[in-house]
Formats: C-alpha cells, sequence, structure tokens
C-alpha cells in the first residue's frame, strides 16, 4: 500500500494528462514513458483510421481530431507532451511572476474581464445543438433544487433554483475540468471533486479538491497536484461515513478515512468506476476496461472477480441498484469499442449472466469516449445505456428500446454522446456533450436543466469592427455560435474559424470541422445559413480570414479565395502540407503570410506565389501584422516554452521578445490598433497577458478571468473591447489599455446609411461617422466618396469638406449630399483626408447595398418592358431569379405577355440556394383597402424547399413574414423547423409555400393593417436545401389593388393637432370635416384605438394609458384618409 498525507510528496504515476487513456490506438506502454512522442500518438491514431469509415456519426475520429487540435499547441521543441508536473509548475511559475509584478505599481492589472456566455441561445428549444459537455451531476442531499454539475474543461457549477441558473464555483483553480462530484451528507458544505477531464482529456488533473464552505473557497487534498494520478474517474462516499472516501484513478484505488487528510492506495491498477454494494459499504465492485474488481473489506483490498463476464473488453461500466443490493449491471464492450453486451449478476459480483447482445445499442464504435448506464433506483428490471442516444431496457437487460435520437429536438431529446448517467431519487440525471438532462418519466421525457452554464468549448472567435455586441464563433460539438445582443447557433457540426466582413458585419462567415463546409450567414448568425463544400480537407481547424476589402481566404493545402459561393485555388508554389495559420495584412491586400508547420511563407502578388521567409524551432501558432505598419510582424510558437517574436522587415528576420512571460502555451497574439503603444495581448494556456512597447515588459491580463485556456482573440477598436474565447468558459470580454493618442488622426468609425441591409427607394442620403483619435482639435476633413456605376452619370467621384471642431476622443456625424440611384447593388467607398495624419490605415470603409424603384398601386407588372424590373438579390453562389420567357417541361407559361420572373427559366433550380426577389416601394397611404395579388405556379421539394413572402416598413433593417397559413389565397404550408417529429423542412419558417401546383393561378393578399405606411416593400423569399431539386417558380402580374384615396393639400393642411408631443391629452381640430372615423395603431400598425361615425369637428384623444412613444394617428372620412404621427411622452 502506498500512503499520501496532506504534505505533497512528489511522486510519478501516470505522468501524462492529456491522453485519453481508453482509445484504441494507445499503445499502452507509450502510457507510461516519462515523455510522450506526440506525432507518434497521431501517427497510430491516423494507422488505425486507415480503412475504417471516420465519417461515420459516433466512430470516434472527432474525438480524436478534437484532441490532436488542442493539444497539439502544447508540444515541445522535441515533439513531446508536458508531463502533468510540467503542468503545475506553470501554474506555480504563473503565481509567483504575477505576485512580483503585483508589487510594481507599473505592471498592475488593469483589465475587467465579463462572461459574455453563451449562456443561452435563441434557437434553443429548436437546435440538437447545445451549451457544452457535462461529465458528472450531484444533487444535495436534502435540497432537491440545489444542484452540482462538472464539466471537463469548465468546472464545477451549483444552481440553487433546480436547474434555471447556476452559478461557477472554480473558476481560479489551477486548472476547472471537474471529472466526479460527493458531497458530505452529514455537512453539506463539503464537497468533494475530482478534477480534470476523464473521458477526452481536455484538462488534466491536479487530484481531489475540497470545499468546506459550499465551494466558495476549494484546497487540494492529500491526493493532490504533484501526487495524485492523472485520471481521477469516480469519487464514492461511505454510506454511513462520509469522511470515508474511495477514488478510482488510472494510477488503482486510492481510499481516504479522515475527509482527504490522508489517502492510500489499496489496489494498483487503471480504475474507471467505483461503487459500494448498496446498505454494506463493505462491500465494493471496481472495473478497469477489461476486468471486474470486489472487495469484502470495505476497500482495503480488492480481488479479481466476475465469473461468466467478456474478458477481452475494450471497456466496462458497471451499476449497482437499492431495489435489489445483491444485483450488479455490467455492460461490455468488444475490443473495437463497439456494443459487446449486458451483464448481470444477482450475486454480488461473483457470478454474471450475459443478457442482451442483439440490437446495437451504442450505435457506434467510440465507447473509449462516452458510455454510461443506470439502473433504476426503484426497480431492479429497469436500465439505461447512453453512448450515441440513451436505450432503455424494462426487463432486466434482455431487450432494449431507443428513446431519443440526438438529431431531433423533442420531448425525448438529450444532446448526443453520452457520459454520465445516474439515478438520484427516482430521477434519471444525464450528463452529455450538450449539457445536463434529467428524466422523472423513466425516460419518456427529459428536461433541459443545462440552465446559463457557460461551458462553451470555443475554438475561435471574431468580433465585428463596428461593435463589440456582434460576434461569431465556434464550439466543440455544439457548432458555430453568432451573438448579437442574443446568441444564436448557425451551423452545427464542431464550429471552427468565424469571420465577420468588416464592411458589412451582418455577414458571417463560419468553417465546420476540416474545413469540409463554409456556412453563410447575412444576418449576423440570427437565422438559417448556407452551406459550401470546401475543396479538400483541412486541418481540424482550418484557417479562415477576410482582408479589408472583404475577400475571404481559406488556407487547405493550398491557399483558395471564396467568392459567390465557390472556393478558388490561388496559390502555386505551397508545399509542405495543409496550411495552419494564415495573415492577411490589414494595410496592403497584396500580402499575405502563411505559417506550415515551423515555415513562415509570404505573398506579395494576393496569395499567387509564396517565398519562404524563416524556420522557427517548432511549429507557428499565430502570426500578427502591426496594424499601424506592416513591417512589423509578430509571430508565437507553440509548447510552454515557445515563444513571442518580432520582426521589423515584414518577416524576414526576428527578435525575441518573450521576456519575462511564464512557461505556458502561447496561442495567439493580437495587436491593437491606432495607438503608437504598440500593445499587444497574447492568449495563452493560462490567460492573457498585455504586452506594450513604452514599459517593454508583460503583464498578467487576467482580472476576472477564469484560469482557462484561451483559444483566441480578437479586437474591437471603437467600442475599445478585446475579446477572448476559452476551452470550456465560452466567449469573454474586457476594455483594453488605454494607449498614449498620436498628435493627429481620423478615424471613419462607420458608414451609417446606407447599410448593407436597406432597400432604399431611389434616392440615397450618404452619412457616415468620424472620430478624432488624435490629442489635437480636428477643424478640417475632406471626406472623398465613390458609388458604384448605375448612377445616372455613371460611375462617379464626390467630394465634400467638413469643417469645425471636433475634439479629442469626440466622434461627429456628417452627411453627405444625397443623389438619385436607379435600380440595382451598389458600392460606396469612403475615404478620410487630413493634414498630418497618423494612421491612414483607419481612414476607409465602404459598403455594398441595393437601390430599389418606387411603385405605381393600380399598375400591373406584367413584365414585358425594360420599365417593369424588380430588384434580385441571390445570397452567395444561389442562382438569381430570371426575367424572361419560360421554357421548363412544366413550368412554361406567362399569365399575360410571354415573360415572368423565374427561379429557373428553363429547367431546374440549384440546390443550396436562398434567393430574395423584391417588390417596388409602395406608398399605401393612398388605397383604401390594398390587395396584394399575383399569379404564381411552382414545383418546389415538398416539406425541404420553400417559397415564403416578406414585408419591410423600415426599408429593409427588419423583416417579417407576411401572412400566415391560415389566411385565405395563401400559403400551403404551416411546417415549422425541428418540429420534434419530421426529421425534414429544415428550413421552414411556419408559412410557405411547398409541394407542386402547375397552373397559374392568382393569389392575393389583404393589406388593409399596412395602409398607413408611405415606404412598404415586400419580397419573395426562395430557399433550398443541399439536395434534390425541380423546376422552382414563375411569377407574372404583380399589383396592390384598391380604391384610390384623394387627399388634397388644402385638406391636410386644415387639420391641426396640438400639443404634440403630448403627455396624455392630444386636441384634433378638423374644421369642416365631419362624419369620420379615427383609428390609432402602433408603429408595426396594430389597431390600438378606434372611434366611428364621429360628427364633431373637434375631438379630444385620451392616450393617458398608453406607453411613451411614436402612434400613427388616421383619420378617415368617406374614401379619404390622412395619417399623422403624434408622440406621446
Amino acid at each position: 500500500m502506498k500512503k499520501l498525507c496532506a504534505l505533497f510528496i512528489f511522486s510519478v504515476f501516470s505522468s501524462n494528462a492529456q491522453i485519453s487513456f481508453n482509445a484504441p490506438w494507445i499503445n499502452e506502454k507509450d502510457l507510461y514513458e516519462e515523455k510522450i512522442n506526440f506525432q507518434k500518438i497521431v501517427n497510430d491514431a491516423n494507422s488505425y483510421w486507415e480503412g475504417r469509415d471516420k465519417d461515420a456519426k459516433g466512430s470516434g475520429y472527432k474525438v480524436f481530431k478534437r484532441w490532436e487540435a488542442y493539444w497539439g499547441n502544447y508540444v515541445d521543441e522535441n515533439g513531446f507532451l508536458p508531463s502533468k508536473d510540467e503542468f503545475w509548475n506553470s501554474w506555480m511559475e504563473k503565481n509567483t511572476t504575477n505576485q512580483s509584478r503585483q508589487a510594481n505599481e507599473s505592471l498592475t492589472d488593469e483589465s475587467d474581464w465579463i462572461s459574455m456566455g453563451p449562456n443561452d441561445f435563441l434557437n434553443r428549444s429548436t437546435s440538437y445543438l447545445n451549451l457544452g459537455r457535462i461529465n458528472c451531476i450531484t444533487p444535495h442531499p436534502t435540497n432537491p433544487d440545489e444542484l452540482y454539475a462538472g464539466a471537463p474543461s469548465g468546472g464545477i457549477w451549483k444552481s440553487t433554483d433546480g436547474g434555471l441558473t447556476y452559478v461557477p464555483l472554480s473558476d481560479d483553480l489551477p486548472q476547472i475540468g471537474v471529472s466526479s462530484i460527493v458531497i458530505n451528507y452529514d455537512n453539506p458544505d463539503i464537497i468533494y471533486i475530482g478534477t480534470g477531464d476523464d473521458d477526452a482529456g481536455d484538462s488534466y488533473s491536479v487530484g481531489v479538491w475540497k470545499s468546506t464552505d459550499g465551494g466558495l473557497n476549494w484546497v487540494p487534498t492529500a491526493l493532490g497536484p504533484t501526487n495524485s494520478p492523472s485520471r481521477i474517474y469516480e469519487l464514492e462516499m461511505h454510506f454511513t461515513n462520509p469522511d470515508v472516501i474511495w477514488a478510482a484513478t488510472n494510477g488503482g484505488i486510492y481510499k481516504t478515512s479522515d475527509g482527504g487528510e490522508n489517502w492510500t492506495e489499496t489496489q494498483n491498477g487503471a480504475f474507471q468506476g467505483v461503487k459500494q454494494k448498496p446498505n454494506n459499504p463493505n462491500i465494493l465492485y471496481a472495473i478497469t476496461n477489461s476486468e471486474f474488481y470486489k472487495s469484502v473489506n470495505g476497500g482495503e483490498n480488492f480481488n479479481i472477480s466476475g465469473t461468466g463476464l467478456f474478458t477481452d473488453s475494450a471497456r466496462l461500466v458497471m451499476d449497482v441498484t437499492p431495489a435489489n443490493e445483491d444485483l450488479v449491471y455490467v455492460v461490455a464492450s468488444t475490443s473495437n469499442y463497439g456494443f459487446e453486451g449486458v451483464y448481470k449478476s444477482s450475486d454480488s459480483g461473483n457470478n454474471f449472466m450475459k443478457m442482451a447482445n442483439t440490437e446495437n445499442i451504442y450505435q457506434s464504435n467510440q465507447a473509449w469516449f462516452d458510455l454510461a448506464l443506470a439502473v433504476s433506483d426503484s426497480n431492479e428490471n429497469e436500465l439505461y445505456v447512453g453512448v450515441l442516444n440513451i436505450w432503455k431496457s424494462a426487463n432486466g437487460g434482455d431487450s432494449f428500446t431507443q428513446l431519443n435520437n440526438w438529431g431531433i429536438r423533442n420531448e425525448a431529446y438529450t444532446h448526443a454522446d453520452i457520459h454520465f448517467l445516474k439515478f438520484y431519487d427516482n430521477e434519471l440525471y444525464v450528463g452529455s456533450d450538450g449539457g445536463f438532462f434529467r428524466s422523472s418519466d423513466q425516460g419518456s421525457t427529459f428536461s433541459d436543466l443545462t440552465g446559463n452554464m457557460a461551458i462553451g468549448q470555443f475554438y475561435r472567435v471574431s468580433v465585428s469592427k463596428q461593435t463589440s455586441t456582434k460576434m461569431a464563433g465556434g464550439t466543440q460539438d455544439n457548432g458555430g455560435f453568432a451573438y448579437f445582443n442574443d446568441w444564436n447557433i448557425y451551423h452545427g457540426g464542431d464550429g471552427m474559424e468565424s469571420v465577420i466582413d468588416p464592411n458589412n458585419d451582418n455577414l458571417v462567415y463560419g468553417f465546420m470541422q476540416s474545413g469540409q463546409t463554409l456556412f453563410v450567414s447575412n444576418n449576423s448568425g440570427m437565422s438559417g445559413t448556407q452551406g459550401f463544400s470546401g475543396p479538400s480537407n483541412g486541418n481540424w481547424i482550418t484557417p479562415l480570414s477576410i482582408n479589408k476589402d472583404s475577400e475571404v481566404y481559406a488556407g487547405y493545402n493550398s491557399l483558395y479565395q471564396f467568392e459567390n459561393g465557390e472556393f478558388t485555388e490561388i496559390s502555386t508554389n505551397l508545399i509542405g502540407g495543409n496550411i495552419d495559420v494564415l495573415e492577411l495584412d490589414p494595410i496592403d491586400s497584396d500580402i499575405i503570410y502563411v505559417a506550415i508547420n515551423q515555415s513562415l511563407r509570404k505573398s506579395t502578388d494576393h496569395g499567387v506565389t509564396f517565398t519562404n521567409l524563416s524556420n522557427f524551432s517548432n511549429h507557428i501558432t499565430s502570426i500578427e501584422v502591426n496594424n499601424n505598419d506592416n513591417n512589423i510582424v509578430y509571430v508565437t510558437t507553440r509548447g510552454n516554452n515557445g515563444g513571442v517574436f518580432k520582426s521589423l522587415n515584414q518577416g524576414v528576420s526576428f527578435s525575441d521578445i518573450t521576456g519575462t512571460l511564464p512557461s505556458v502555451v502561447k496561442n495567439i497574439v493580437k495587436h491593437q490598433p491606432d495607438t503608437p503603444d504598440n500593445i499587444l495581448y497574447l492568449g495563452t494556456s493560462l490567460g492573457v497577458y498585455r504586452f506594450d512597447e513604452v514599459l517593454n515588459t508583460w503583464r498578467s491580463y487576467n482580472s476576472g478571468l477564469p484560469n482557462v485556456s484561451v483559444t483566441d482573440l480578437d479586437i474591437n477598436i471603437i467600442d475599445n473591447k478585446v475579446i477572448a474565447s476559452t476551452y470550456g468558459r465560452g466567449v469573454w470580454q474586457s476594455e483594453m489599455a488605454v494607449g498614449e493618442l498620436p498628435l493627429n488622426d481620423v478615424k471613419l468609425v462607420e458608414i451609417i446609411n446606407p447599410s448593407a441591409t436597406s432597400i432604399n427607394c431611389g434616392e440615397v442620403s450618404p452619412q457616415i461617422r468620424v472620430r478624432n483619435n488624435g490629442l489635437n482639435t480636428i477643424t478640417e476633413i475632406v471626406v472623398n466618396y465613390n458609388i458604384g456605376d448605375n448612377t445616372p452619370f455613371g460611375s462617379q467621384d464626390y467630394s465634400f469638406t467638413w469643417t469645425g471642431n471636433l475634439e479629442s476622443l469626440e466622434n461627429q456625424t456628417i452627411d453627405l449630399e444625397s443623389l438619385n440611384l436607379n435600380l440595382g447593388s451598389r458600392e460606396l467607398s469612403v475615404s478620410l483626408l487630413i493634414e498630418d495624419d497618423a494612421f491612414e490605415s483607419n481612414n476607409q470603409m465602404s459598403v455594398t447595398f441595393q437601390t430599389n424603384d418606387s411603385g405605381s398601386t393600380q399598375s400591373v407588372m406584367t413584365f414585358e418592358s425594360n420599365s417593369e424590373r424588380l430588384l434580385a438579390v441571390a445570397d452567395y453562389g444561389s442562382k438569381n431569379w430570371e426575367l424572361g420567357i419560360p421554357s421548363g417541361e412544366d413550368l412554361n407559361q406567362a399569365s399575360s405577355g410571354t415573360k415572368v420572373y423565374a427561379t429557373n427559366l428553363d429547367g431546374n433550380y440549384t440546390d443550396n440556394t436562398k434567393t430574395y426577389l423584391y417588390s417596388p416601394c409602395y406608398d399605401l397611404t393612398t388605397l383604401a383597402d390594398p390587395v396584394l395579388k399575383f399569379d404564381m405556379a411552382f414545383d418546389i421539394e415538398f416539406d425541404w424547399d420553400l417559397l415564403y413572402m416578406q414585408y419591410s416598413t423600415n426599408l429593409g433593417e427588419s423583416w417579417d413574414i407576411l401572412g400566415s397559413a391560415d389566411d385565405p389565397n395563401w400559403y400551403n404550408s404551416f411546417r415549422i423547423s425541428g418540429d420534434g417529429v419530421n426529421n425534414n423542412c429544415y428550413n421552414c419558417v411556419g408559412s410557405q409555400w411547398t409541394g407542386t401546383n402547375l397552373e397559374m393561378q392568382e393569389y392575393s393578399y389583404n393589406l388593409a393593417a399596412f395602409n398607413t405606411y408611405e415606404n412598404i416593400v415586400f419580397r419573395f423569399v426562395f430557399h433550398t436545401d443541399e439536395y434534390v431539386n425541380e423546376e422552382g417558380v414563375v411569377i407574372d402580374d404583380l399589383v396592390i389593388e384598391g380604391t384610390t384615396l384623394d387627399i388634397s393639400e388644402s385638406e391636410l393642411n386644415q387639420i391641426s393637432i396640438y400639443p404634440n408631443p403630448s403627455s396624455d391629452i392630444f386636441n384634433i381640430d378638423l374644421n369642416n370635416i365631419s362624419n369620420y372615423n379615427i383609428r390609432v395603431r402602433d408603429i408595426t400598425a396594430k389597431l390600438l384605438f378606434s372611434d366611428s361615425n364621429i360628427a364633431r369637428s373637434n375631438y379630444r384623444l385620451d392616450m393617458s394609458k398608453f406607453s411613451n412613444g411614436v402612434y400613427l394617428l388616421e383619420i378617415e372620412s368617406g374614401n379619404k384618409r390622412i395619417v399623422k404621427k403624434i408622440i406621446l411622452n
């Protein structure tokens, strides 16, 4: 026996914390080497996958690639992974360094990190994805509303309201992964946690830790950071003596009898589970991957037991039940981690009988990563097994029924990949790759109790250049998240690199794993996206970047540009493997840097040819070009002893600026623009560090940030924010340090109007916002701007000179000359000029926008003449609407004349398409009872592809569905995406046309609710999925009809409203108008109040019961109507 006391004694168990010990490609002897060769593990894994279907769900390949991508940055110059002791030494070095810096006032930590989540998201009720992985769950012994959950790299969380909300309890631990939790039932303030990630190795273990104040503070037990095994799989607390705890670890079974003050190793070996016999703590069971052990003396020693069990299992899991104390169930896996069978013992684990083995309840071969078993605590014949999904047996394991499907979000949904199953008080608790679930009805339904746990394992993050309220990033097994005041999942799989267009932050691009698919959203990731197949497989985290001109590049084994839905190979001479890092020069778009392993390469011809600049001693983890001076380039390299390097000549030579940084992994370096101090931020395995040239040293930048690996950084200079993605605690933001200001600097902050989403009705009034980023007052700014080549006079340059007094750090809105533009898409480019400008790189911006025509009501658009064109806009790579003569096999007729608008005039539409056909801008205030009409025939793949209409009353800034399937002569489908029943209609919005109607038919919609709007636009939205296509849609004879209201200017001037604004009463004087109706609507046209057949010419309108805001007052007399705005304040 080996005894450990609270005074830590150095000891070596399995020294490497990062290996998933169960993985089938792991050679056992590799685990006990003093140093583990990373590339050997990778090579062995790749050999294992030869001839296997690595893309099958549950194959385990993705789990390996996640491990490879995460731990690859930790590899030292000799190719070895760090030991657990090296991690602990890095932590101690960090603390020592921080303490010495805190004594120096000039090096104090000025950060103020706050969590940005995701702790919830908009499409949570319909998405099969969730917030992050949960390893273990334990409820309070007596209070069912108090719950504790452990995340693999996100720590322990506590809820006091039954799982609605949580608070983190372990953000300041040396590492915050948690694999097991037990609570003292006599004193629930005493909590023990097994640290690290026991299934995938997402975090290393620092042993068993203890809290005596409900999780507010933690101390290591004697099985601690320097002398514990590298995996803590399960903690088991004695039934009647809470000071007695057993720990199943990869270094043996350990026991404490004094609450962790001392531990004794009672059995060597690699154990993954330990349990007591119900009501008899003298009998314990323990399992390794392939053997079942039993102790009859309280765990003082163990012996192999379990006659009849499968002897060549690659992994075992077990459970017991108080419903029958003698029963033990075991699930065994085959040598390739598939399902082998369920075994049952009726004599306390001495002998086992094989039960079910005919149904493949694993549905995968990744039991080395996720496998769990639970037996009901009230019914000995009721057991549950989880790998991908959860299966239930009601007959002691003779047969099983699948309870749920990870891809369908219904009442029985749990996220895929089940790591934890356990019964507490007849309720089944589930920990999965997507969070915490619980069933109170024997698995018929599951409730999502993940609550607000911000436990996302983010690979990368990107922030808008215009605002820090728009972000996007990718997570482990929970897809791509986008943030625009709320989070939303905008694509599935493993989300990877995301980028946001610097000139149109509604446009978001996001890769899934290996660059297999690029997803594109044109509404900030707030709803459905289009996916485009990548040209090949890149790295697990395939580099993706966008330059100042909105050009998108991706790094595979060559450099590719993505444009109009297609990838085009750009580079001609890149060899040596996949691109690891991609950096686009922020000043000169011709300059591009890539890294392949240790090699830094540069292109000066827009990525066509590359030259090798430098070879570093270890692989490159990031490249950053200085935003103020592109001669300066920064590089970081991998490993705890990797460095930060700086070049003054665009990468020809480098100097080492690592300085006094502790031995931490340097993942990412970012440069803060618009300050001469050249401030850098460094994301590391233990937080963030800041560097500026004035002090020429690094300082900690971690105030409020959990002790977690920072995988990426991005900067929004307008809001002065630095954004960090973490692997386990989601996304964080902090104010940036305020650097020294230059004497003179003007910054173009944004183009306010036109916006990328606006649909301008002919006239455009450009408006910009500028900022004085310098010390001196700016008195004159020259604004040069150009609008594309579709103005009445062709492409034309304009110039405007603003004069005034713009003080330091103040903003100024500048209105430019209004322009009348023709129908179509344009680009507005703006640049600023002041004298002695320090940073001209922040003076330029452009935006692409749409210009529409104004339409005439009562006039049918037959599309026969050139004047009857509509604005058609296609998402990336989509085939646009076409105007012409239809000649399809079934769709080949116009209603009048010969021409129509069609999704494809002479054949089938294309897959993976989203296109928009806009009506003109209409003034509905001139009509009584307006009705929208058009003729249409369609042939659309039923319930997979669809067409619907939207309207906008604010020139395209927002859109709403027009009508519903309940409206007469309108939609034929009310299906919604993710209805939990049918596994189709992913793009459905709840009101749409789908299926087939080949005859041209008139459709109509009553627009009476919108007759107060002077500029309303409608659009057809055609949306298709990736597979199967039909002929599509043809549209003809578009019109808005109604009774024309003839309101003269003199009558309009006779009406007076006073006071306006008012706090309650509005007096309306109509002079000689009588017998009229009054209606009050909100700005969405919703009717709030009406009064009819009013005879008096003076009217007192009482609005005291309504909230402050803008309202529409509608006065109608006969066939005449007037609409006025009133303001209640």
